[in-house]
């Protein structure tokens, strides 16, 4: 950390000591603001100034040391809000919550609490802070460290504990990350999972003094590759699931039981969702079984409500698993509901009355008409703009 307490309560700053390596012993003492430990005085060549707790001192609202990524990140975000003149705090502590947040400042009469993360913690761990600091009435903004990040062909293996850094922007998902070896932000968007490991992912790479509160683009959602998802999805239903795992042997055994075939699944099973984000399981997956629990009998009416209890049953089971996402709100039902409006959107479905529904009548698919359907049909979705 930068800041810490002298023996008068009053704050000082790592970068004001002249000392290489720690405080003299003929020096004032520095303390912890959180937990009132003393702290020694780090300052080398290739590290920025800062205290450290020592060794055998436990801090509760510093669970892990930084790195020299993370200081320079934080220092760097700092400066910036300082230049935009937001009259920032660098590592403002808030006893009430036990809490210490890397920079905190006013913004639209609101006050922000700025966590830039670079090293992995629990889930739950940033569950129970982005509450506290809610509960304390001030707004939460995480960054993810981008060295977290690895693309590679617009496909990110999103972890679970990358993917609770997601917030909304502009009824946008995005994960914001900060290189501060680019001294850039990136900003992750149309996220996009295709099954259990890969998210389609698009970056886009702005500048740190670039960077401004109001905003720096309008939407996201453009140039989605269709094409390559539509043969990754195919590839799914031909080899993939045929995998010997227990999750495909329970999910086939399922298939087969309600005359379904994998190489023959509607194209509108498997289809890119902005909600899907929401939900870890493939959307080839859960796709197929929102499809048999409630559409498989054409013309059977069914309701919004009774969609919404199969599917979580299917989560109770453990056959859906739905992502942990502290910053955004909303549940597994945004994703449910999404899937519906697309359905609608290409009349495989139709509403009967409101939030009441059923299955229109389709033409069956065979080996020869499969993929000339599926081409028509990721036209159609490409040209709808279905996605956005």
């Amino acid at each position: 950390m930068f800041t810490a307490l002298n023996e008068n309560g009053i704050t000082v700053y790592a970068s004001n000591f002249k000392a290489t390596h720690l405080l003299a012993e003929n020096q004032s003492k520095c303390y912890c603001p959180a937990c009132g430990n003393s702290v020694i005085l780090k300052k080398g060549e290739k590290r920025l100034p800062h205290f450290a707790h020592q060794k055998d001192n436990t801090c509760e609202s510093s669970s892990e040391s930084e790195s020299s990524y993370h200081l320079q990140g934080k220092l760097q975000l700092y400066e910036r809000l300082k230049n935009l003149g937001l009259n920032p705090e660098l590592e403002p502590y808030f006893p009430a919550i036990k809490q210490r947040a890397d920079i905190g400042f006013i913004w639209k009469d609101t006050y922000i609490v700025l966590e830039f993360q670079c090293s992995s913690i629990p889930i739950a761990s940033i569950i129970k802070r982005t509450q506290q600091y809610k509960k304390a009435n001030y707004k939460p903004v995480w960054i993810l460290g981008h060295k977290h990040i690895k693309l590679r062909k617009g496909l990110s293996r999103l972890s679970a504990f990358q993917a609770s850094f997601l917030t909304k922007y502009k009824d946008t998902y995005i994960i914001p990350t900060y290189c501060p070896k680019e001294q850039a932000f990136h900003f992750l968007h149309t996220l996009i999972p295709i099954s259990k490991v890969n998210t389609f992912t698009s970056n886009c790479k702005l500048p740190l003094n670039t960077v401004t509160l109001k905003g720096n683009r309008d939407s996201f959602y453009d140039n989605f590759p269709y094409s390559n998802w539509k043969s990754l999805i195919r590839n799914q239903k031909n080899q993939q699931l045929h995998y010997p795992t227990k999750e495909n042997h329970s999910f086939l055994r399922e298939l087969y039981q309600c005359g379904l075939h994998p190489h023959f699944l509607p194209p509108i099973i498997g289809i890119p969702l902005k909600e899907g984000i929401r939900l870890a399981t493939s959307p080839l997956i859960w796709q197929s079984y929102l499809y048999m629990d409630s559409f498989l009998m054409q013309g059977k009416i069914i309701s919004l409500h009774k969609i919404h209890k199969a599917f979580l049953e299917r989560i109770k089971r453990k056959e859906v698993q739905v992502r942990s996402l502290p910053s955004i709100k909303g549940d597994y039902r945004d994703a449910v509901n999404n899937y519906i409006n697309v359905l609608l959107k290409c009349k495989e479905i139709e509403e009967v009355r409101p939030h009441f529904y059923k299955k229109v009548e389709d033409a069956s698919l065979s080996k020869n008409n499969i993929v000339t359907k599926e081409d028509m049909f990721y036209k159609r979705m490409q040209k709808g703009g279905w996605l956005s």
